[in-house]
């Protein structure tokens, strides 16, 4: 335990020092090339009428004009220095296909979806109905489907045991199933970078936290990657402290809320993961939940989702919202930790 202990830690250490040298390169490019998100051009959110709401935080906080695509910095720093450092075993190799997937697509989501298309209001109208992201939704899934099928073809991951009494055999309804949860996990991860530190701060705690649960279980073969993953989360925080120098994005969100589920799932670990990430599916919740009130009943639950935009509408400033959500994050991955050691 020691020897994967002292190599975790000199994974954390080559990780944070990369990305402190990359981090700076990536923030000029950013804002060289203006890729942030448009909403001053827009009528972004004015199908459910929460567009003016939706500025006045923005121009509140001054986060317009925050870019948007700092999650490239773990997108490429992650899997370069996993590739490069660490033995990569069939999963791990599966799990690394996923992480890049998933990263390139939140890159094309944002660099042309969201970025390439601010100033023309027709696409941004479009991005808005619930048709639009109901075929994004499809087509992440079958992504997920792929990422499955080669994470079964492995050979390694025949079940899964949610209880000591109780485990589930891999069968093709539940590969489907679990690709269904690892989408609703990567969007939950994704609807979470929305405040300054938000994001990058619940899952540095749930990093620490699965980091921690799989060392009292002796399941020492993810704590490599994960340390890889926290060194460059801790930069990525350094630079998201109010003000935030950039949003991390799709590039960034997606890959590591994929990344943790995919570990609580061949670890035997998913039901602590639920635990650990509830606050980032409570988001997700609210912000689907506001759109299929909108779309069958024409009715807002929230004044503007996600949740942590409705607590900005009712007057919490940035920083209570997201210390908040940091301190249930914390409460939950205890609880997950508990959960994982019964």
């Amino acid at each position: 335990m020691i020897d994967i202990l002292k190599e975790s830690l000199k994974y954390l250490f080559i990780s944070t020092v990369v990305s402190a040298l990359f981090a700076p390169i990536l923030i000029s490019i950013l804002y060289k090339f203006n890729q942030v998100r448009g909403i001053k051009k827009t009528k972004l959110g004015s199908r459910d009428g929460t567009n003016s709401i939706f500025m006045r935080i923005m121009k509140t906080t001054q986060t317009n004009g925050t870019p948007n695509m700092g999650g490239v910095l773990i997108w490429i720093i992650v899997p370069i220095i996993s590739y490069i450092f660490i033995p990569i075993s069939p999963q791990l190799q599966a799990l690394l296909i996923g992480f890049l997937l998933f990263g390139f697509w939140g890159f094309i989501d944002v660099a042309i979806f969201t970025n390439g298309f601010k100033n023309n209001p027709k696409i941004k109208a479009m991005q808005e109905t619930f048709e639009w992201r109901l075929g994004k939704l499809i087509f992440t899934i079958l992504l997920n489907i792929a990422v499955m099928y080669l994470l079964y073809n492995t050979n390694t991951f025949h079940s899964i045991s949610l209880t000591s009494a109780i485990t589930l055999s891999i069968t093709p309804a539940l590969l489907i199933l679990l690709s269904i949860l690892s989408q609703f996990a990567v969007y939950s991860g994704e609807l979470t970078d929305g405040l300054d530190g938000l994001m990058v701060g619940i899952f540095t705690i749930i990093v620490s936290a699965m980091s921690v649960l799989l060392i009292v279980q002796q399941k020492y073969e993810y704590l490599p990657f994960l340390s890889i993953v926290l060194g460059v989360l801790v930069v990525d925080l350094y630079f998201n402290i109010p003000p935030a120098r950039f949003w991390n994005g799709g590039p960034g969100a997606m890959p590591l809320a994929f990344a943790m589920f995919f570990i609580g799932l061949v670890t035997d670990n998913i039901l602590p993961y639920f635990f650990m990430s509830s606050i980032t599916w409570l988001i997700m919740l609210s912000s689907a939940v506001q759109i299929l009130s909108m779309k069958f009943f024409h009715k807002r639950i929230f004044k503007i989702a996600p949740i942590h935009h409705h607590f900005q509408a009712v007057g919490w400033p940035q920083y209570k919202i997201t210390m908040r959500f940091w301190l249930f994050t914390f409460l939950g991955c205890i609880v997950g930790i508990f959960i994982g050691l019964l």
